[in-house]
C-alpha cells in the first residue's frame, strides 16, 4: 500500500494560475477575498492565538515557513485556523528537532575530531485554494523539507471541504463507483508514465504495479482520502474534473517525481453521484495553464 498523506495539514507549494481571464471556479477575486478576510478578522476572538496567514521563523539551526491562501480564510475561517494550528505544530516540532540534531552533531564532532555533520533544517508548508464553489473549497497541500541527506523531500496532498465541516469529503461523495474511478486514475497514470520515459511495451507491467499499489485495504479502504482536488473549469460555476496528486515514492521512484492526473468532467459523468451530477462541466483548467479567451 502506498504511503498516502495522513492529514490535510501535510502540504507543499503548488504554482498558482496566472491567467489574464481567470476561470469561474478559480479562488474568489481579490476584492472579494479582501472583504471576506476583513470580515473574518472581525471574528479574531475565536482564532487561535498567534494566527497569521504567512509565517516565517528562522533560528541558528533552521528556517521554517507556512503560507495559507487568503481565499481559504475568506471562505471558511475555522478551516484556515485549523490548517494554521497544524502547520504551527509542525514548524515547532521541526525547530526543536533541528536544535537537537545540532547538539548531537556538535557532541559527535567534539568526541571524534571530525567536522560536524549537521546541516540546517528547513520546512515549507503551503495551503492553496484551487477551486472555490458556493459551498465547497478545494485545498492543495504541500510540504517541502530538508533535514540532511542526499536531497530535500516534498509531499503533496489535497482535500475538498464543505463549508463548516472539519473532515474533507470522501471520494464517495462524488462518485458512485470507486472501482471505475480507480480504473480512470490508473489509465491516466499509465499514460503519464509512458510520456515520462517508460516504453509503451511496459504499459501492462506498469498498470499491474499501479493496481497493486492502489488497491484498498482494511487499513486504508479509501486510497484517495487525502489527495483529491477539484479542477477549475472553463464553464462558470462548475468543476472541470477531479485531480489526484501523488508524492514522490507513492507510485514510483523518487527520480520520477510527483504525479498529478485529472479525470475530466465528461469521463466522470457516468459515475457521478446524484448530488454532484450537475456540478461538473466544461474542460478542466490546470493551475499551470493560462485560460485565454480571445476577443470576438
Amino acid at each position: 500500500m502506498i504511503r498516502l498523506l495522513a492529514s490535510a495539514c501535510v502540504c507543499v507549494l503548488l504554482v498558482a494560475a496566472c491567467s489574464p481571464v481567470a476561470p469561474a471556479t478559480d479562488p474568489v477575486d481579490e476584492a472579494g477575498v479582501e472583504a471576506a478576510v476583513e470580515a473574518a478578522a472581525a471574528e479574531a476572538a475565536t482564532a487561535p492565538e498567534g494566527f497569521e496567514l504567512s509565517t516565517e521563523r528562522e533560528g541558528e539551526n533552521y528556517k521554517v515557513t507556512a503560507e495559507i491562501d487568503p481565499a481559504i480564510l475568506a471562505f471558511d475561517p475555522p478551516l484556515a485556523w485549523r490548517l494554521w494550528k497544524n502547520a504551527d505544530a509542525q514548524l515547532n516540532e521541526l525547530a526543536a528537532s533541528a536544535d537537537e540534531g545540532r547538539r548531537m552533531a556538535d557532541e559527535d564532532a567534539a568526541a571524534t575530531g571530525n567536522p560536524s555533520w549537521f546541516m540546517g533544517y528547513t520546512l515549507d508548508i503551503t495551503h492553496k485554494a484551487t477551486v472555490v464553489l458556493e459551498d465547497v473549497i478545494s485545498v492543495s497541500d504541500m510540504v517541502g523539507t530538508y533535514t540532511g541527506g542526499a536531497h530535500p523531500n516534498y509531499f503533496l496532498g489535497g482535500g475538498i471541504y464543505r463549508k463548516g465541516e472539519e473532515a474533507a469529503l470522501p471520494l464517495s461523495a462524488f462518485v458512485t463507483d470507486a472501482a471505475a474511478f480507480n480504473d480512470l486514475v490508473i489509465k491516466a497514470l499509465v499514460e503519464e508514465k509512458i510520456e515520462r520515459g517508460y516504453e509503451p511495451m511496459e504499459s501492462a507491467s506498469v498498470e499491474a504495479s499501479l493496481r497493486e499499489l492502489l488497491v484498498p485495504s482494511a487499513e486504508a479502504p479509501d486510497v484517495y482520502t487525502h489527495n483529491l482536488l477539484l479542477a477549475a473549469s472553463t464553464e462558470p460555476g462548475k468543476a472541470g474534473g477531479i485531480t489526484v496528486v501523488f508524492s514522490p515514492y507513492d507510485i514510483g521512484a523518487y527520480a520520477e517525481g510527483s504525479y498529478e492526473v485529472t479525470i475530466p468532467a465528461d469521463a466522470l459523468t457516468p459515475i457521478l453521484t446524484e448530488a454532484w451530477a450537475g456540478r461538473f462541466g466544461g474542460l478542466p483548467v490546470s493551475q499551470e495553464d493560462e485560460l485565454v479567451i480571445e476577443e470576438p
